[in-house]
């Protein structure tokens, strides 16, 4: 999930900061500090879920201060600006959810995209650091789009 700041202060992430897993041992989750005007691609882990839903990201998303995942508005194929290549730190490929605005509803973009997961060379294993998302259609759309 990405997160941005839109804000004009730093902010700082509160709730996933950590997660206690027993009463002798915890587990650091996705803390994080966004400065104004930055964002960060955050896994979906149970923390993130949760802060999204009844937390401080849910608090800063109704609140304006931050949004959540990437709207592209993307050209017809074959034009210029028909694609936006997002880029992550995860490592792995992620799976790429997809929606298209359809007036003022959301709906699924299936066989509207095609979605395209670089490799950095020379790594072994595998190691995936972005994703390009290409608008297929012959007209401009808006597209919703999020990184598990």
């Amino acid at each position: 999930m990405k997160v941005t700041n839109v804000s004009s202060t730093t902010i700082y992430l509160r709730d996933l900061k950590f997660v206690a897993q027993a009463q002798t041992e915890g587990r650091r989750g996705e803390d994080r500090y966004i400065a104004p005007g930055g964002s960060v691609y955050l896994p979906n882990t149970s923390q993130v879920l949760r802060s999204a839903i009844e937390g401080d990201l849910n608090a800063w998303l109704r609140a304006g201060v931050v949004t959540l995942d990437d709207t592209e508005l993307l050209a017809a194929n074959g034009n210029p600006g028909d694609s936006v290549t997002l880029t992550h730190d995860f490592g792995y490929a992620p799976i790429v959810y997809v929606l298209k605005q359809v007036g003022a509803t959301w709906v699924d973009a299936t066989g509207t995209v095609d979605i395209v997961h670089n490799v950095v060379a020379g790594l072994a294993p595998t190691v995936f650091e972005s994703v390009t998302v290409t608008n297929t259609t012959a007209g401009a759309l808006t597209f919703l789009i999020r990184l598990n």
